[in-house]
């Protein structure tokens, strides 16, 4: 049974070009009109005007958002309760920048003439990315027709981009109507799939992998043909039919009689004529139920050359436990009313939570569909929805975790303290499986995560490990310009230079902090020569650009430290044997305490700090979770990982 949906989100404050502004309440209004399975609810989740493609960046979550004209958009939801506090504009010079799409802390942005490429984007939003961005391709038809592209990561580290034929019907040139690929870098670029009129969706099936995407038929052939397109590309060089074929088997006359190169791959699934078929989103999620897994949905953006308007709503299609099609349904409808339509979606996007986020240009807002809970607003009626996860044991020796953004957590175990050859690096699956990704290391201490790999302060050594198992010692110990001792923790900043804490002997001996550039080469940024007496620097977190904070092991300290001129500057006390740092979305800082187990919570790296838990036999180096709803903490003596609610 079918049924009206809507829930009243509270006060949305939303900070666009320098004013802030709240959801219109006849937008919220508006959700009365939307059609839900049981269970199923949708509420605002940002006001972003032109809303189009969504990528979500790593570690905090932010949402970033094209658009058909010049700017693109920066969606933040600091706390974490489903309904944006803040809508940045991070470039406004753009070329239809429409694609989106995120790798390895990567922002790709796919205008109607090339694609670009920003890094830095999960670490500060305001810095200036209109001067940072790298071309990575300027290949691309400098044509309005069906000039918005679209991106996509593949399985195969790929990026995949949409280019559509510009004009209705014609005989396409060179890349046009295609999808083609290319190395993230922009090299080794060809046609992985052509014969395709204007493909605005694709993502890529959970386990076949294979690419699915969707494609728009040809105009002005009447109000039911031809069929819009759901296709599947499990290889390179499949030829999906346009022009020969005008929508899923239908041919327009004038090219009726024309043969095409080679034999034509049909749809597996068909929509009705001008539905026009975008955004194609995979469920992969935990929160809707069971039997929507491996299901696709479908944005419908609904006809413009129809007598009576078409679409406008959500499909999904089924699949079945070989991975075929099964059929389809409508998920979600009521943008259309009375031939009159409200909204037009466009994308979708999964948050790590399982909820499902829908994009729609027309009426500038993003909507979030969730199933089984209502958040946020005041008068849903429900508080918060954060539970705590079940503790991972069974670990020996964890030092350092790190989260993946698909929800992996990865811990170093150090093993036998000074026992070379029995460290390993653990992977945490979101449902507690462990797996070994790495063995073989010394004592693996911190960890931190930079362009798809793992990077470990091993001991005496900085060892990189791919997400494949791979090892490669990035600094061996006689690299360093001192004498490593105790390398403990790893941060990395939005450049790619590795920053290694070594905490050195008991009394602070060969302590100090050294950088390594991405070319390799290893420097001290400071050592046991000008530190105080004592001082063993242990966690550290970057404190904008030009700035380390650093846990004192040694005497309990928060202290910045000045990357250029090596000045240090004591911020706080009282914490400890400080070992490990990490920042969630609101700002706050958390410090873990190794020597006395306990975990505290700072406002400001100098306001009071505040105890969180003292349960711990060793709590070590902690980190954040993919979603920013838990802080990792490894405690090393009680040999497990314990998930705790951010507060």
């Amino acid at each position: 049974m079918r049924h009206y949906r809507k829930i009243i989100t509270g006060l949305l404050l939303l900070l666009a070009a320098g004013s802030a502004s709240a959801a219109s309440p006849a937008m919220e209004e508006n959700l009365e009109k939307l059609n839900l399975p049981d269970g199923f609810h949708v509420e605002i989740y940002a006001e972003v005007p032109g809303a189009r493609s969504m990528a979500l960046g790593q570690s905090t979550g932010t949402v970033f958002v094209g658009t058909r004209g010049k700017k693109l958009y920066a969606v933040v939801d600091k706390d974490k309760d489903r309904s944006a506090d803040r809508v940045l504009t991070l470039m406004d010079d753009l070329k239809v920048g429409n694609g989106v799409a995120m790798h390895e802390g990567n922002l790709y942005v796919a205008e109607q003439h090339r694609i670009t490429r920003v890094g830095g984007v999960g670490f500060d939003l305001n810095m200036p990315f209109e001067k940072m961005r790298q071309e990575v391709f300027t290949g691309l038809p400098d044509k309005a027709h069906h000039g918005w592209r679209y991106l996509e990561l593949g399985p195969d580290g790929k990026l995949y981009v949409t280019v559509g034929a510009p004009c209705n019907i014609c005989d396409p040139q060179d890349i046009e109507a295609s999808i083609i690929r290319m190395d993230p870098d922009g090299s080794d670029v060809e046609v992985y799939a052509e014969g395709i009129r204007n493909s605005v969706g694709m993502d890529f099936q959970p386990g076949s992998g294979t690419l699915y995407f969707t494609d728009n038929g040809v105009d002005m052939m009447g109000d039911e043909r031809p069929a819009g397109e759901l296709n599947a590309a499990p290889e390179a060089g499949m030829h999906f039919g346009f022009p020969y074929y005008a929508g899923g088997k239908d041919r327009q006359k004038q090219w009726a009689d024309k043969q095409p190169p080679q034999q034509v791959t049909y749809p597996v699934e068909t929509f009705r004529a001008h539905t026009a078929n975008l955004g194609l989103d995979f469920y992969t999620g935990g929160m809707f139920p069971a039997a929507y897994r491996g299901d696709a949905i479908v944005a419908q953006h609904g006809s413009w050359n129809r007598s009576s308007p078409i679409g406008y709503r959500l499909m999904r299609v089924r699949f079945d436990d070989s991975g075929s099609a099964a059929g389809k349904e409508v998920f979600v409808d009521g943008w259309l009313q009375n031939g009159e339509a409200w909204g037009r979606p466009v994308d979708t996007l999964q948050l790590p939570d399982g909820s499902l986020l829908v994009s729609d240009d027309y009426a500038g807002v993003i909507y979030r569909i969730s199933y089984g809970e209502r958040t946020g607003g005041a008068a849903s009626g429900a508080g918060s929805t954060r539970t705590g996860k079940a503790m991972v044991k069974g670990l020996a020796a964890p030092e350092s975790a790190v989260a993946h953004p698909d929800g992996r957590v990865f811990v170093s175990e150090v093993g036998g303290f000074n026992k070379d050859g029995d460290g390993r690096i653990r992977a945490i699956a979101p449902d507690g499986g462990k797996s070994v990704l790495a063995e073989g290391l010394n004592d693996p201490k911190g960890l931190d995560l930079w362009n798809g790999s793992l990077y470990v302060a091993d001991k005496t050594r900085v060892v990189k490990v791919g997400l494949d198992g791979s090892t490669e010692v990035l600094a061996a110990a006689d690299a360093f310009p001192g004498t490593p001792t105790f390398l403990n923790d790893v941060e990395i900043d939005g450049g790619g230079n590795v920053y290694v804490s070594d905490s050195g002997t008991e009394d602070g001996g060969h302590a100090g902090v050294y950088r390594i550039a991405p070319d390799g080469g290893v420097t001290e940024v400071i050592g046991s020569a000008t530190l105080e007496a004592g001082v063993r620097p242990n966690g550290l977190l970057m404190d904008g650009l030009k700035h380390l904070l650093v846990a004192d092991f040694g005497s309990g300290r928060l202290i910045r430290l000045d990357l250029a001129s090596g000045e240090l500057t004591g911020l706080n006390r009282g914490l400890g044997a400080a070992d490990g740092l990490v920042r969630d979305a609101r700002g706050n800082l958390y410090v873990s305490d190794w020597g006395n187990g306990r975990l505290f919570l700072l406002s400001s790296p100098t306001a009071t700090p505040k105890l969180l838990s003292d349960a711990y036999k060793a709590a070590a180096d902690i980190g954040i979770s993919a979603d920013g709803r838990h802080l990792l903490v490894p405690d090393m003596k009680g040999g497990a990982l314990d998930y705790v609610p951010v507060p």
